[in-house]
């Protein structure tokens, strides 16, 4: 039996020795290569971004009335009013958010030896900049005079091109179902649950790309940090030692509703300020610059945001409604005007603050010295010099602020500005101290007049500073951040205490 055994094992090894030897002889069998082209949506999809919208506030921000008359005559034909704001302001697709985990898809396929092309809605020379930007051979597929390339439309060019199931395609949207209905195999990007259900009901191999957004980023985007600012509403409180339940109460409210406009306006001037918020080394990073925060969603926002804030101050008074409107109404002429025009951008920033001052007073019906509202006045502006002065010295290529009028060569007059600014900012305050309306107030008006050195040595320490380049780009963020200057704060704030 052991010899039986053994004769069957060696005949077995024969066996698998001529096997082995004749499949390493034969001619192998490969797989024909995936050659299927794969086309990637655009807007929402390759980029955090709507190139329609994009437009649109690139537009706005060129010509507000060239782009309004556009909107109103060509809104009937979405293609050619993609194509006449472009006319007006295309936007810098070179600086345009993209999806890294799309783009991840794009390289693979390339490497692949697959043809990559993009096909959207947007217009035709946008989605080929795109492609530039990429290096995508092409050919690629936009709207045009004679189509808007969207959903049906698009589905069928790409058949009419590919054939039906002759192409993959990366969507993000119900936009895309026609196409997906059409193509070979379906890859979605964050699809919510709705849509998700839709795609696998279609029965065709689908992957999910996961790139959710921030689910802060509105938020973040209305800047509550900023709100800080709305404490100015208070000051007519604090100079007439009003601190009655009801009097804090309507200042409280006119607060929100002054906030709340606020955040509504933030949102706008980004909108606004989206090339030149992605060239600045941290503004690029704010939501709907980063494409954290759709534009559509952003504008939604803003528009229920102003709503909310004119309700919210008309409860207070008609006429702290009004100044709330006033306030909006400044900052939008600033955001679209006003920022880009040097020096009076400082006043215009300087009577805003002093709006909050005036609002507060009417809330709580307390009338302010003239004198105060000077202070207050000259305060904000040396501080527009600031801001202008922070940005002048951290920037490396020494030439013009984008999206504003100043240049290196302004840099000595902003200096003497807010030199000029600590220096009234010191006067105004001293003739307060000694007026008789503070005499009625102040226990020695002599110890309250001393708060005028801790304030003068604060001013000077946030200009130099600013003149070093060492502050923050947002001064709420300088302010509350350093130690020092919290540190003058609280012996000025103890001065006035003492003096009482």
């Amino acid at each position: 039996m052991p010899q039986a055994t053994a004769l069957y094992t060696a005949k077995t090894k024969r066996c698998e020795a001529r096997k082995k030897k004749r499949r390493m002889t034969e001619p192998t069998q490969t797989e024909s290569p995936d050659t299927t082209p794969l086309i990637l949506d655009v807007d929402g999809t390759l980029l955090r971004t709507d190139m329609l919208y994009e437009s649109l506030w690139a537009a706005a921000g060129r010509n507000i009335a060239a782009t309004l008359k556009t909107c109103v005559t060509q809104w009937r034909a979405p293609n050619l009013l993609k194509h006449a704001l472009c006319e007006i302001a295309a936007p810098n697709v070179a600086l345009l958010p993209l999806r890294p985990a799309v783009l991840d898809l794009a390289d693979a396929a390339r490497q692949a030896g697959r043809a990559v092309h993009l096909a959207s809605g947007s217009d035709q020379a946008l989605v080929e900049a795109v492609a530039q930007r990429l290096d995508l051979p092409g050919p690629h597929f936009g709207s045009d005079a004679t189509r808007n390339l969207t959903e049906q439309s698009k589905a069928q060019m790409l058949v009419e091109r590919f054939g039906e199931g002759g192409f993959d395609y990366v969507g993000n949207s119900n936009a895309d179902l026609p196409v997906w209905s059409k193509a070979r195999r379906i890859i979605a990007v964050s699809p919510g649950g709705t849509l998700r259900h839709r795609l696998e009901a279609m029965g065709k191999p689908l992957e999910v790309v996961e790139d959710r957004s921030d689910p802060f980023a509105l938020l973040r985007e209305m800047r509550p940090h900023q709100w800080i600012k709305n404490l100015l509403l208070f000051l007519p409180l604090l100079v007439a030692h009003e601190f009655g339940l009801s009097v804090f109460l309507a200042a409280l409210m006119a607060a929100a509703a002054f906030s709340i406009g606020a955040s509504a306006i933030y949102i706008l001037n980004d909108l606004l300020d989206l090339e030149s918020d992605r060239l600045h080394p941290e503004k690029r990073n704010r939501p709907i610059a980063s494409g954290a925060l759709q534009i559509r969603n952003a504008m939604i926002a803003s528009a229920g945001l102003v709503v909310l804030a004119l309700t919210s101050a008309w409860l207070v008074g008609p006429p702290v409604a009004a100044l709330t409107l006033l306030y909006m109404l400044t900052s939008l002429t600033y955001s679209f005007w006003l920022k880009k025009r040097r020096w009076i951008d400082l006043a215009s920033l300087a009577f805003m603050f002093l709006l909050r001052v005036l609002t507060g007073a009417v809330a709580a019906q307390i009338a302010v010295p003239g004198v105060v509202m000077a202070f207050v006045f000259v305060v904000f502006f040396t501080l527009a010099c600031v801001k202008r002065m922070t940005a002048l010295a951290r920037d490396v290529d020494h030439g013009k602020l984008p999206g504003r009028g100043y240049g290196a060569d302004d840099f000595r007059a902003l200096k003497v500005l807010a030199a000029a600014g600590i220096v009234l900012s010191a006067a105004a305050f001293l003739l307060y101290a000694f007026s008789g309306h503070s005499g009625g107030l102040y226990g020695s008006q002599m110890i309250f007049a001393a708060t005028v050195l801790p304030l003068t040595l604060w001013l000077f320490r946030v200009v130099r500073l600013s003149e070093l380049g060492r502050e923050d780009y947002d001064p709420i963020q300088f302010v509350t951040h350093d130690r020092i200057g919290l540190m003058i704060m609280v012996i000025g704030v103890a001065l006035v205490i003492l003096s009482l």
